[in-house]
C-alpha cells in the first residue's frame, strides 16, 4: 500500500511540475476596454481632438517588440469616408500626433505588462457629412529587435 501511495505522490508531483513549466510559456495579450470606441463629435472648424482616450492593455510575461496600430477608412452609411491619413494618433512613444496613413508604432520594445493611452485627432472638412462613421482599429505585435 505504501508503494502505491508513494508512486501516486511522485506522479502528482511530476504532473504539477509539468503545469508549472506550461505556465511559463511566453505570451503577449493585447486588449482594449469594450468592443466599441467612440471618438466623439467633430466639426470642420475645431481642431478635431477627440475627448476620448483609448486604453490598450498589454499582458505579457516576455520581451516583445513594438505594438503597431493601423486603422481602416472610416465609412458613413450613405458613402462619405474619412481616410486614415486624416486620422492622427498620439501615445507616449509617438512624439505628438502622427498620421495613421501608415501603421504607427504605439509602444517600444518592452517586457512585461503595461498600458498604452491613445489620443486621437480627426481632420474634418466641410465636405464631411454628419453621421455615424465606423471602421476597424487593428494591433500587431512585432518581434523584438
Amino acid at each position: 500500500m505504501k508503494k502505491i501511495l508513494i508512486t501516486c505522490a511522485i506522479a502528482m508531483a511530476l504532473f504539477g511540475m509539468a503545469e508549472i513549466v506550461q505556465a511559463q510559456e511566453p505570451y503577449v495579450r493585447v486588449s482594449t476596454v469594450g468592443d466599441n470606441f467612440n471618438l466623439g463629435t467633430f466639426s470642420f472648424w475645431d481642431d478635431g481632438t477627440s475627448p476620448s482616450v483609448l486604453t490598450v492593455k498589454v499582458e505579457s510575461n516576455c520581451l516583445h517588440g513594438p505594438i503597431v496600430a493601423s486603422i481602416s477608412t472610416l465609412k458613413r452609411i450613405g458613402g462619405n469616408i474619412i481616410t486614415p491619413d486624416r486620422i492622427l494618433v498620439k501615445t507616449s512613444t509617438t512624439n505628438g500626433y502622427v498620421s495613421m496613413a501608415q501603421p504607427v508604432a504605439i509602444s517600444q520594445t518592452t517586457e512585461g505588462s503595461h498600458e498604452i493611452k491613445m489620443n486621437f485627432k480627426v481632420k474634418t472638412n466641410i465636405k464631411d457629412f454628419a453621421g455615424r462613421y465606423s471602421g476597424a482599429l487593428a494591433f500587431t505585435i512585432m518581434p523584438p529587435s
